[in-house]
């Protein structure tokens, strides 16, 4: 049996098997694979596989679980986050920019309401689009329910043109996603952004019970986020 890297852990997987056959063999059955997308990620960019469907393993593949996305609705923006709150938030975005974005920096307002990474790189259907754009500034913005609640879709610059694969790119928020009223969409065209419609399956999401801070790496945290804003600009939802 080859030997793959999930979701940092080396594990014995099939030489074939499904993504739902993968989780189970990852998670011994303790995680609802119909929750999770599995994603196949490499220097080249990341393969999202379907569910359902055969593939054969190789030793040393990097795979990562993630919740899975779809339409969904509702949370809130830029009111009281808790002290822990933040201090979770601070340290899941230093976590990223120093080991992902390495060191690239990023800007954070003080009461951790979003982060802008300076450096995310465009996946190739979205370089084509933009001759000579690699790398580009990307805003999360946190909900007041997090890590409660994930983030709901992503913001990129405005000027950015869609490649022919995908859509969901508007000068506003829909569906609960900050954006949708008069003073979110101002704040949105000061900043030059665009938001791109993805969320995360209520069900799907399940960041880590604290007994400390520390712990938030034992669940779905904003590692799992930007995994998922690369996937989505790769292989947009068909709806």
């Amino acid at each position: 049996m080859p030997m793959a890297r999930i979701n940092g852990k080396m594990v014995n997987v099939p030489s074939s098997a499904t993504p739902e056959q993968i989780i189970n063999t990852a998670t011994k059955g303790r995680v609802n694979a119909s929750t999770r997308a599995v994603i196949v990620t490499s220097t080249s960019g990341n393969t999202r596989l379907k569910h359902g469907t055969t593939y054969n393993l190789r030793e040393g593949m990097d795979i990562k679980f993630v919740p899975d996305r779809v339409k969904a609705d509702g949370m809130t923006y830029f009111g009281y986050k808790e002290p822990w709150q933040k201090q979770l938030i601070r340290e899941q975005v230093n976590d990223v920019n120093a080991k992902f974005f390495r060191n690239a920096g990023y800007d954070i307002d003080n009461d951790c309401n979003w982060v802008v990474f300076n450096r995310f790189r465009l996946p190739p259907e979205w370089q084509r689009a933009n001759a000579g754009v690699q790398n580009v500034r990307m805003m999360l913005i946190f909900p007041d329910q997090y890590p409660a609640l994930p983030t709901n879709g992503f913001y990129l610059p405005s000027t950015l043109k869609v490649p022919d694969n995908a859509s969901h790119f508007y000068n506003r928020g829909f569906g609960g996603a900050f954006g949708q009223t008069d003073e979110e969409q101002y704040f949105m065209s000061q900043g030059g952004w665009n938001w791109y419609c993805t969320h995360i399956k209520p069900d799907a999401w399940q960041p880590a019970r604290l007994h400390q801070i520390s712990d938030w790496r034992k669940g779905d945290n904003l590692w799992d986020i930007v995994t998922l804003c690369i996937e989505v600009l790769t292989y947009p939802l068909d709806d």
